[in-house]
């Protein structure tokens, strides 16, 4: 039986606002001291649209350039390991060393691996390619039920894809509908099915932040709507998830935020009604 090599590894994450504590997964960089073995997958560069996507405002010239620097600094000291002037050890612990910066690392993790290449592809696999497309997939999915909806009931003209907010902080929406060239009801469909509550907490938790700034400013529609697909009670739905999307829709709540179940048709239509003029 082939043996198995102890591994550590670190997420790479990209955070433009400290502030917030918002990021996204943008790599991993692996180590086996055993076997000198120091490596780092890195999203591509020219792939930024998920990244700017999900921080709403941010230039794309940031975020290369962050990637930029990050990578650098990995492939001088993967050479350096590679060469033998560096154990594999202790270059992993500089590059992931805690630090205030656009790129930071998770804690490290450890694990054991019959392959150290073939365990950064699948750690890659897991963190940054499957994470972002579930997510993705998923909302693209719920949007699509929820204009089903309004279709069915001839309430989507009303509603238009839109940026709520003005030149200093804006917010995008898929169904706006506006009166008097101000947003006056807004719907989003929002995904918290995750299978793990730090997932909820941080998807959630992107989705509060904003509904919180947008209210600040006093530029939150007069009628927001979030419809939820959220797991349910029942076998294998564990307890911590439960209460990391009350926990989420009671926050959305407590910001004047109205929250259904996403598969609510009546409540979704009785919402959108809103956006219907009368003269």
């Amino acid at each position: 039986m082939k043996t198995k090599v102890a591994c550590q590894y670190a997420i790479v994450r990209f955070i433009p606002y400290a502030e917030t504590g918002e990021f996204a997964n943008i790599g991993v960089v692996l180590a086996c001291p055993e076997l000198g073995f120091l490596k780092a997958k890195l999203a591509p560069t020219n792939r930024t649209q998920r990244v700017t996507d999900f921080f709403q405002g941010l230039g794309s010239r940031i975020y290369r350039e962050a990637m930029k620097y990050v990578r650098a600094e990995i492939v001088r000291v993967a050479k350096a390991v590679e060469d033998g002037h560096l154990q594999a050890y202790y270059a992993f612990d500089s590059i992931t060393r805690p630090r205030e910066a656009l790129m930071t690392f998770s804690a490290t993790r450890v694990i054991l691996a019959d392959s150290p290449d073939q365990a950064l592809a699948e750690l890659y696999e897991r963190f940054i390619e499957r994470d972002f497309a579930t997510k993705e997939y998923h909302e693209q999915i719920l949007t699509k039920g929820v204009g089903k909806i309004l279709s069915g009931a001839r309430l989507k003209a009303y509603f238009d894809d839109l940026a709520v907010g003005d030149d200093s902080f804006s917010v995008k929406f898929p169904f706006v509908s506006t009166s008097q060239d101000a947003p006056k009801v807004a719907i989003k469909p929002l995904f918290l099915g995750q299978d793990e509550p730090n997932k909820i907490f941080e998807h959630g938790g992107f989705w509060v932040h904003k509904i919180a700034r947008l209210k600040k400013h006093n530029l939150l529609p007069a009628h927001t709507l979030f419809a939820i697909e959220a797991p349910t009670a029942g076998a294998g739905i564990s307890l911590k998830r439960l209460k990391a999307t009350r926990e989420i829709t009671d926050e959305l709540r407590d910001l004047d935020v109205e929250v259904v179940d996403a598969t609510d048709r009546s409540a979704i239509l009785n919402f959108a009604e809103q956006a219907v003029p009368h003269y």
